[in-house]
């Protein structure tokens, strides 16, 4: 499964909730504005509450599954 997460950072509040929630997926940069980072290490559930835990919900996340033949 591949996962994208966007952020629509004129909606993003800089509350942090998701910085502490997405293992280091998300982070704040110097305007105290989510930004994504490397996903690679978050698993989906904390990506997903990342996402649950944003106030302004501007947060997406899509999931795809791979198909092979």
């Amino acid at each position: 499964m591949t996962v994208h997460v966007s952020i629509d950072r004129e909606l993003c509040i800089g509350s942090g909730n998701c910085v502490y929630l997405s293992n280091g997926a998300i982070e704040l940069d110097a305007y105290n504005v989510a930004e994504v980072r490397d996903t690679s290490e978050a698993t989906v559930v904390q990506l997903q509450m990342a996402q649950r835990s944003c106030p302004t919900a501007a947060i997406t996340i899509h999931e795809s599954k791979l198909v092979t033949d």
